[in-house]
């Protein structure tokens, strides 16, 4: 089982990058002119996320085991923050954070994180409710990018980790983030989005696998696992690393990892094929019934020998009488059928 200790877990060794990563918690650093420093936050690969001190870096390794998830070969976690208020949801709501952490499916190592603010444009102003809850500046989003950007920018960090887009899960808590934020958002405003974000893994169903069913947010999950909840509650970046960490958790626990949810359509069933017709049904005329109180013409117009209107109609179903009007009484019901023998053809 891999253990991520509390207070070293996804750290890098580099001082510096430990700081760029620790900013966020601080709310101290905002965003930069330059595309590139607003958004990924990669590490070398030969030191992703691990501990500087030697003795925990042993006892990680110690404990580091292979998983086997013949499926992926990597997981990225997200969790998005969006643009709220008390009360009532703001319409339309807006992602302004855009977080993800990169996950090795085979080891459980964290390899490195993303991270970009996103610049809302139905409400720009981020309200004192959404900066107290999420920790997001005004600064931040109005430094931020566009979400096409901000997909475009995601899609690039995946590209330059070499991550294989068919053999990648999404993994969120909950369904919220990619089947109602992400797709609402696209869809309203004409953006397209990577397709892998389409089919997601929430993390709640094989949690409970492991522990059982219940109600619990992701901090309580966390705590429930036997881990500690590292960094600020609904800080994007640090809820996407402690679900990583649980989700480590949970994959040491010998539970399958597979996609939960999907807004692909799933494909419709072989039609199965049509059974053959029963031989046709052929509609004797019958003889115009004896009494001499029936009268009638040749266009059809006239009464029955029972005193009801004659009824015109044309044959419907399949067949070599499709198409041919008759005459019959019109002493019927849909239930009954006529009440009485009277049909002939037309001329």
């Amino acid at each position: 089982m891999l253990s991520l200790s509390p207070a070293a877990a996804l750290r890098p060794a580099d001082p510096a990058a430990r700081g760029s990563i620790a900013s966020h918690q601080q709310q101290k650093s905002l965003p930069q002119a330059s595309t590139s420093s607003r958004g990924m936050l990669s590490h070398s690969p030969a030191t992703p996320f691990r501990p500087a001190d030697s003795a925990a870096r042993g006892a990680m390794a110690a404990q580091k085991q292979s998983f086997r998830m013949p499926e992926f070969d990597y997981f990225v976690v997200i969790d998005f923050e969006a643009t709220c208020k008390e009360g009532p949801r703001i319409y339309p709501q807006e992602i302004i954070e855009f977080p993800a952490v990169l996950v090795d499916a085979a080891t459980g190592d964290l390899l490195s994180a993303f991270r970009t603010y996103v610049k809302p444009r139905h409400h720009p102003v981020l309200t004192a409710f959404c900066k107290e809850l999420t920790g997001i500046q005004q600064e931040q989003v109005d430094g931020g990018v566009e979400l096409a950007e901000a997909l475009a920018m995601h899609d690039s960090w995946l590209a330059a980790a070499g991550v294989a887009k068919n053999r990648l899960a999404v993994v969120t808590w909950g369904d919220w983030d990619c089947k109602a934020m992400l797709e609402f958002e696209c869809t309203f405003k004409g953006i397209a989005k990577p397709a892998y974000f389409n089919r997601w893994v929430n993390l709640r169903i094989p949690f409970e696998a492991a522990f059982g069913a219940g109600r619990r947010n992701l901090q309580e999950a966390v705590r429930e696992a036997g881990l500690q909840w590292d960094g600020r509650l609904h800080c994007g970046l640090d809820d996407a690393r402690n679900t990583a960490r649980l989700l480590v958790e949970v994959m040491s626990r010998g539970v399958p990892i597979t996609i939960t949810g999907s807004l692909v359509p799933v494909p419709l069933p072989e039609p199965e094929p049509e059974p053959k017709l029963k031989p046709e049904i052929q509609i004797q005329p019958l003889a115009a019934p004896l009494n001499h109180c029936l009268n009638w013409c040749a266009c059809g117009a006239g009464f029955c020998y029972c005193s009801v209107p004659i009824r015109g109609d044309m044959v419907m179903m399949p067949g070599q009488t499709q198409g041919r009007y008759f005459f019959t009484c019109g002493n019927w019901t849909p239930s009954l059928g006529p009440m009485c023998p009277f049909f002939v053809w037309a001329a």
